[in-house]
Formats: C-alpha cells, structure tokens, sequence
C-alpha cells in the first residue's frame, strides 16, 4: 500500500474514532436520544473496518473491514430509525445481521468485476446516513433548535453521499487517497453538529425545567400556607428553600434567621441558644449533634417522629422525609392535645393498677368461652398458680370435680337461656389448688358487656382459715390497647362553586374511598345525617366570603360501616387578575384524639363502678393528697359520710376521724399532723386500728405510680378474736408440756437411786461375792432381778434422753466415728435376740465408707435403736438389713426390715413419744414407744433429718441423712480430724 494512501487511511481511522467518542459522550449527557447510543457502536466498528486494512492489502483484511462495515450500517440503521422515533425490535436486529453478513458475501462476489484488489467495496453505509439526515431535517421542523438539527443534516447527507460513492473511488489509489481525506473530515464535521444538537436539547431541557420549577414553587408555597403543620423545605445542601408562617410561629424566638438560604445546621444552633426547645438547654452540643442526625441518618427518610416540648409549653412532633433532589421536607406537628389526653389516660390506668396491687381477694376474668383474660396477684397465693401458668388456659383448671366438667357447660347453657347459676348471684363454692388440695371459697360473678365482647369477672375469698378474712377489692381488669394515632394528612382543591376538582391518592389509605368519590361532588354533599347542620351552614358562609379556615370537624362513616373524623384547613385561592377560583387546603384523620377522649370517659367511669362495688374500704388521693374517691364500704367502716371529692384532702379526712374520738383523747389537730406526717414519710404501711366501737380495722397504705396514696380498710375484729383465743391454747400446752418434762427428769432420776442399789446388790449375789448362794434354785431370781433392773435402767435412760432432747438441751461429744466397725459390733450385740426371734440380720456395707464426725454413744444409740424396732417387729423368718452409703446430700445409713409394716397414719403417730404403731405382736419386750421419737432427736441434734416408709404387711425403711460437712473423707483427714477433737 502506498505511503500516501497509508496516511490517508490512518486520517480516516482517527475521524471515525474521534465520531464514536463524541457521540458516546454525548449520549452519556441528560439530554441525549437513545439513537446516540446506537450510533457509537456503528461509529466504532466503522473506525475498527477502517483500522484493520493498516495490516496489509490481503484478502483476508479486505474481507473483514467489509463486514465490519456491513455490521456498522446495520447499527447506524437502528440509530436513524431511533432518533425518528421507532421502535428497535429483536426481529429488526436479527434482519440488519442478516444484510451485514449478505452484503459481506455481496462485496466478496462482486470485487473481482470492480478490481478492487487492495481496498473493501463500503458503500452500504451511505444509506442509513440518508435516512438519518432526513429524521434530522424531520425532527428540525418541530423542535426549537432546529439550526443544529439542519446542520447535523448536512453533515449525515454529505457523509452518506460519500459512503455510496466508496465503490468507485476506491477502484483508483489516487480516487481513494482523496476518499479517505474527506472521510475524516466529515467525521469531524459529524461529530461537532452530534455534540451541538445534545447541548442544545440540553439547554432547551434546563430552561423547561426552570419554568416548571417557577410553576411548583407557587403552588408548593400556596399549599404550605393551608397546611395545619408547620412545614420547612431543605435543599440537597441543608439549606431552606422555603417554610410556611406556622413553621416561623412555632419557632418564634428564632423566627428572623429561618430565611431562605440559611443552613439547617445555623437554624438549629440559633434555636438551641436561645431557648426554643427547653430541654436542649445545658446540653446544646448533644441536642444540635441528634437534630443532625434525624435530618440526615439513614432512617432520615420515614422520620422516627421524635417530639419534644417547644418553648411556650406547646408539643410538637417531629417528621422528616428525604425528597428525590437529595433534600428533606421537615415537618411539625403540633400534639399537645394527644400528649394531655395519653397522661390523662395513663393516670387513670395507673389509679386502676394500683387498686389491683392491694386487693386482697382472688380476681380472674375469662371470656364466653371460659379462657382466663388475667389473674391477679391475691388469686396466685389462693391457687398457688402463677399467672403464666394461667392465663390462655381454660377457668376449669381451678375446680375440682365434677365442677370442672360441667363449667363449659354452664357457660353454654347461660349464653342460650341467660339463666344464670352464678352470675350476678354469688355463693359458695370448692376451688382446686395446684398441689391438688381443694379448698371451700366465696366467688362472686359479675358479666360485662362491651358491644359483642362479654367478660365474666370472678372474685374469689378463700375461707379455710378464718384468721385471715380478707373483703377483697373487686375489680375487673381491662386489657387496654394503646390507640395508635396516624396522622397522615391529604391534599384537595375546590373550584369557585365549592366542587372538589383535585384530591391526593393518600385520602384512599385514610378513608377507604379514592379520589374519585369525592371529585365532581359539592363541599356540603359531605355532610350526613345527623350532622348539625348548623356547623356546615356556618363553614359554608365563611367560604362564600373567601376567608381562610382551619379546624372544621365533620365525620365520615367507611364502606365498612367504621366512622372517621375528619379535621379540614384550607385557604382561598385567587388567580392573576384577583379573581376567586376556588380554595386549596388539607385534611387530617383526627379520629385517634376522638377514640382517646371516649376511651378516658369510659376508663373513668369504670373505675368509679369497680370502686363502689369492692368489699374492701377504699380510699384514694392524688399526688396532691386531694379526695379523689371513697366507695361505701370505707363510709360504713369509718362511719363516716358523704364527703366532697373535690374539697376533702388527707388532713381533712383525718381531722375528720380524730375529732369524732378515732385517735383517742387529746389534741385532735396534734394527732392528725401526726398521722399525716407518718404517711408521707413512708406511704407502704400495714397496721391494726382498734376503733371505740370495739371493732378492728387492718389499714394498707399503698403509694400510686406517679404519685397519689391509696388507703384500704379491712375489718379483722373476728381474725383477732380467734388468734387471741388460740395465743392462749398455746401457752397453756407450752406450760404443760415444760411440767411434763421437769416431772419426767425429776421422777427418772429419784428411780436411778434405789434401781442403782438393785442392780449393784444383783450382781454381788449373780457373781457370788461373798459366798455361794443356797439354795441353788435363787440364782435364776437373782439373774431375773439384774436383768429387770438394768431393762428398768434403760428405760429411765430414754426418758431423760427424751426429756432433755425436747428440751433441746442433748450434749454431743464429737470424735471422729468409724461407722463400719460401729454397725458390725451393734449388730453383733443384736445378734443373740434377732435369733432368738427368727429373724436373719444383713449387712451391705461398701469397702471404702468414709468416717463420721459424730458422738460415738449417740450414733451407736441411733443404730441399736433402729436394729431393735425392726427385729422386734418382724415375724419369724424376716430380715433386717443394714445398709449404708454417700452422695452429694450427705451420709446415709438405711435400716430396712420385712415386719408388719405401717399405714400412713400409723407412720406419724409413731414419731410422737409413748406411742406405738403395733399392739399384736409382743415378744420379749412390749416397749414404751420412746426408740424411734428419740433417735430422730439425737438425729436432728446432729444436724441430720430421719424419714420414713413403710407398706402394711411388707416392711418399714428408715433412712438417716446426717449432712456432707460431718463427712471426713480419707483416714489422714480421719487422725487430724481425731487429733483435733480429742485436744478440744
């Protein structure tokens, strides 16, 4: 290829580059036509068949270029018919691929005729060039800058007639030299008028978009100045564009800096100096640093709804909501109504829970299908359930039967007929605790109706122990839902006849009605029956008269039959000429407000019912220690009556009492103040008031969440009746028992003396001391009077053990015990009677039991005694088994036997002293009934308990547990132990 021709090539090649480039920047510009899209990628294969002939003038490079080319006419095609304003489809993409690849095999056929030996045929390209220069011209007719639009006309038209000239010129080198030099330059001619028609429809886009802008900003303006809310417009920088008057209000002592194009942060700083948001005060930094953060966190966009309390008492919430521009729309609502109305409620909810906190009587609420609603506190000590255990599960769970299977159907049965068993009648019934005991209770059944719900309120009064008679507060407890208030608000227009000609799509989430119901319908078509159409006719006449409103109320009933109370703002809107075209405004769902204020009514008055119907004296103050009620039974306690709520205080009240002689005699101003200073100091008090009247009064007094005193007065002359009489039962055993035992020590220890003589003189005869005894026969009276003395001794031993052991006066001499040996030699020792009865002794001793630190004479005492028992009361061929063992309770030592048994009653009589649980069976010794009384006592003296069981005609087991820190493990810890002991 000549050098020349090269040159003109590698021209060519930058042109067709340079095109691509432009019109891909340009088609990356706001105001581009897709078609500039289509037109790089054809510019660029149009460079790339330009760029592949720099290789050489082979067949295999020629080829190529021409199907590239082919490839970029089909693209140049999509790009003509885009900007024209058709529609690219798969199908007419699938057509261009299959011309390019056609035209490919149409140049490689026909080159050889025109003697194109060293350069592609093109051509092909000229064709949607064409047809883009007419698009050009076409779209230049209806567009503003149509000087552009004609000059990219040219351009395409002369490129297009150069492309379809590309055959001939290139069938000379000379012809295509020049070719390829034009082919640059109309490339860049090209690319100028492409990057002059963006800029264009780039500025003719700006100045729309300003006018547009113009257009909403006065209507942004003229609805903000009807908006209920104060409402403020931020810019992508945090700077205001705008803010309605209410929003300066709001803000007034930092009204003069909220001007437009201040920045949000300088308005905060300013608002936080100078006061308008109390509690920014002393903590400015912290309060500007969250303000920053609700404007612009992540959460920014819903706006949490912070609210807080502006400078003249008034609260405002706080939304903040990110437009499409990167700004925020910052929103303040005023919710000082809604902040009285929930502390009002909250009052009252706590005034209601405290009276449940200081019931005393069971109250449990279930619903028609017997479900328990809630369980209060008194009803958890009554059942021993707890609430969770409860609440969700049927009332039956608390009756015994055959009351529990037949209660659904009482329930049934009184919602068909209304005959009613309990309801509203009261009686006297048999609950079930949760340990299975079933016990005799009062219940009183009161029905509530609330539209179709029906609740059932139980109080019950457990009447097993008349120490404890309790007049409990009844009460029904209410679940209460928090009322979620939305505060959505809508736009709407009305024309000069008071016709709705625009409503905002949000009215349809409110209302349940689209904007269509109400477009079209007059102003006073909303008004229904019942309304007072006095209101409407006065709206009315301030409308005709163009003034501006705010606040007009009227309800509207839901296609469900629900009913919303709409709250209206608007204000008249005039056109150029000052001519009236009708008003512009909002609308807010103000029915939350409405349902707190009914709902404070109703709690009110249900509290007032609960009040007057409790059996306990109730009497409630504020935190201003003002009357706030007083129900019956306190009156008729107290003796006391009609008072005004709103006049009588704690003072008085007590004044009252003390002048009628409650307090005794004295001054009745001194003991009032008295009392009164009492209660402050400590409002949580129970104690006992003894009335002139002989009657005595048990007083709780309970402190109110958020401040206030609650006063209850339950009459307990009766409990104190009964506890005086059983105070003096008990004394009067407590006195006999202590004779009892002084009289068995004493008596026990005047029978050692002489029983120690016979025993003595006994022995000196059994043994022949001074010579034998004759006749031969008296040595058997002689062995029979030693063995019923040292019997008779033992005896006495027991009695004074027991005597001292219930005295609590059982000395120990701990030394460390080696229990295996001590079990092998009692058994020994009660080796010669268990045979002499039949009955075999066995021993299951582990290898390696530790030893104890105990009294060796006590536990080995403990043992003989428990041998004893079981081998007396066991038939000829029984067993008696001695075993023993440790674990993380203790030492255990288990002596079991197959004898007659006990029966559960016979099991606790026998743990009392001079008591046996037999009388059947009597071997060799009738016993005094003191063996198993006394070993439980030396047991517990050594800190260990002792149990029991037994099945009649089968065996007894009794168990000793003597507790781990009288465990010593191994035989060193054994002799230090010892060694310790034995040195005191």
């Amino acid at each position: 290829m000549e050098f020349a021709l090269q040159a003109a090539l590698l021209g060519a090649v930058l042109g067709s580059a340079l095109l691509a480039v432009t019109t891909l920047y340009g088609w990356s510009l706001p105001a581009a036509p897709n078609a500039y899209g289509w037109w790089a990628a054809a510019f660029t294969l149009e460079a790339a068949s330009k760029a592949v002939l720099l290789s050489g003038g082979d067949s295999i490079p020629i080829e190529i270029s021409d199907l590239l080319h082919g490839l970029a006419a089909g693209l140049s095609l999509c790009g003509a018919l885009s900007f024209a304003g058709w529609r690219i489809t798969p199908t007419l993409m699938a057509v261009g691929l299959v011309s390019a690849l056609g035209w490919d095999w149409l140049a490689h056929t026909v080159r050889p005729f025109l003697h194109l030996d060293n350069l592609p045929l093109f051509g092909i390209g000229g064709i949607p060039l064409l047809i883009a220069a007419w698009a050009f011209l076409w779209r230049g007719g209806l567009t503003a800058g149509s000087g552009a639009l004609r000059l990219a006309a040219i351009a395409f038209a002369a490129a297009g007639l150069h492309q379809l000239s590309a055959p001939l010129l290139h069938s000379h080198t000379g012809l295509a030299t020049w070719s390829f030099v034009a082919s640059q330059f109309l490339s860049m001619v090209m690319a100028v008028a492409l990057l002059v028609v963006v800029l264009r429809r780039q500025q003719a886009l700006v100045e729309s978009e300003g006018q547009r802008a113009n257009l909403l900003h006065s209507r942004l303006v003229d609805a903000l100045g009807s908006v209920q809310d104060a409402v403020a417009l931020f810019d992508g920088n945090d700077r205001l564009v705008t803010c309605n008057s209410l929003y300066r209000a709001f803000l007034a002592p930092a009204a003069e800096v909220i001007k437009p194009g201040r920045s949000f942060e300088d308005i905060l700083r300013i608002e936080a100096e100078r006061g308008v948001v109390p509690e920014a005060q002393g903590r400015e930094q912290d309060w500007l640093f969250d303000m920053l953060a609700d404007h612009v966190g992540p959460d920014a966009p819903k706006g949490a709804g912070r609210e807080f309390q502006l400078w003249d008492g008034r609260w405002v919430a706080v939304s903040v909501y990110r437009t499409a521009d990167g700004g925020h729309l910052r929103i303040l609502r005023d919710v000082t109504s809604r902040r009285q109305a929930e502390a009002s409620l909250q009052e009252g909810l706590n005034w209601l829970r405290g009276i449940m906190d200081t019931v005393v009587d069971g109250i449990v609420t279930i619903d028609d299908s017997g479900s328990v609603l809630s369980y209060n506190p008194a009803a958890e000590r009554i059942f021993g359930y707890d609430a969770t255990e409860v609440v969700g599960r049927n009332v039956s769970m608390l009756m015994p039967e055959p009351f529990r299977s037949a209660h659904d159907g009482y329930l049934k049965h009184y919602a068909e007929t209304g005959e009613a068993h309990v309801v509203g009648i009261g009686r006297q019934v048999r609950g079930l605790r949760k340990n299975g005991e079933t016990f005799p209770l009062d219940l009183a059944v009161a029905e509530m109706r609330q539209g179709d719900m029906i609740t059932f309120i139980g109080v019950v009064r457990d009447i097993t122990d008349r120490k404890r008679v309790e007049d409990a507060l009844v009460e029904s407890e209410q679940r209460f839902r928090d009322l979620a208030e939305s505060a959505s608000d809508w736009f709407w227009e009305m024309d000069s006849e008071f016709q709705f000609t625009f409503v905002s799509g949000r009215v349809r989430q409110i209302l349940g009605v689209g904007p269509s119901f109400f477009i079209g319908r007059q102003f006073m078509e909303l008004a229904e029956a019942g309304d007072a159409i006095e209101e409407w006719q006065q709206q009315l006449a301030m409308m005709r008269a163009h003034r501006p409103f705010r606040g007009f109320v009227f309800s509207h009933r839901l296609p469900s039959g629900a009913v919303k109370f709409v709250e209206m703002a608007g204000r008249p809107a005039f056109d150029a000429d000052g001519l009236f075209c009708g008003y512009r405004g909002t609308a807010t769902d103000i029915t939350p407000l409405k349902r707190h204020e009914q709902e404070l009514a109703t709690q009110s008055a249900q509290r007032q019912a609960i009040i007057d119907n409790m059996g306990h004296g109730v009497v409630v103050f504020d935190r201003e220690e003002r009357l706030v009620a007083m129900n019956q039974p306190a009156r008729a306690l107290l003796d006391m009556p009609v008072l005004s709520e709103k006049k009588e205080t704690l003072e008085t009240l007590l004044l009252h009492l003390a002048l009628l002689g409650e307090f005794g005699r004295g001054n009745a101003m001194t003991k009032t103040a008295r009392r009164v200073e009492r209660l402050r100091r400590n409002p949580y008090q129970i104690f006992e008031h003894a009335r002139p009247t002989g009657m005595v009064l048990e007083v709780r007094s309970t402190s109110m969440p958020g401040g206030g005193l609650i006063l209850t007065f339950a009459d307990i002359t009766d409990r104190k009746r009964v506890e005086d009489t059983l105070r003096e039962a008990k004394e009067a055993a407590e006195r006999g028992n202590r004779a009892k035992a002084t009289f068995l020590a004493n008596i026990s220890h005047e029978l050692r003396t002489p029983l120690n003589a016979i025993i003595g003189f006994s022995e000196l005869m059994k043994h022949e001391i001074f010579g034998p005894l004759e006749p031969v026969s008296y040595r058997t009276y002689v062995d029979d009077i030693h063995e019923s003395g040292m019997h008779l001794l033992e005896l006495i031993n027991d009695i004074l053990d027991m005597s001292k052991a219930e005295a609590g006066m059982t000395d120990l001499m701990d030394s460390v015990v080696d229990v295996a040996a001590l079990v092998r030699s009692s058994l020994r020792m009660m080796s010669r009677r268990a045979t002499a009865n039949g009955v075999e002794l066995i021993e299951e001793l582990p290898q390696s039991l530790p030893h104890l630190r105990a009294d060796e004479r006590r536990l080995r005492q403990i043992v003989l005694n428990l041998v004893s028992n079981a081998v007396k009361f066991t038939d000829d061929g029984g067993t008696v088994t001695v075993l023993a063992r440790m674990d993380e309770a203790g030492f255990h030592l288990c002596v079991a036997d197959t004898g007659i048994g006990m029966s559960p009653e016979d099991m606790e009589r026998v743990m009392l002293p001079f008591v046996q649980a037999d009388t059947r069976l009597s071997r060799k010794y009738e016993g005094t009934g003191l063996g198993l009384p006394l070993t439980k006592a030396l047991v517990e003296a050594h800190g260990g308990t002792l149990t029991l069981s037994s099945v009649p005609n089968q065996g007894t087991t009794v168990e000793v547990t003597f507790p781990p820190g009288r465990i010593i493990a191994d035989a060193t810890q054994a002799i230090a132990a010892d060694e310790t002991l034995r040195r005191g």
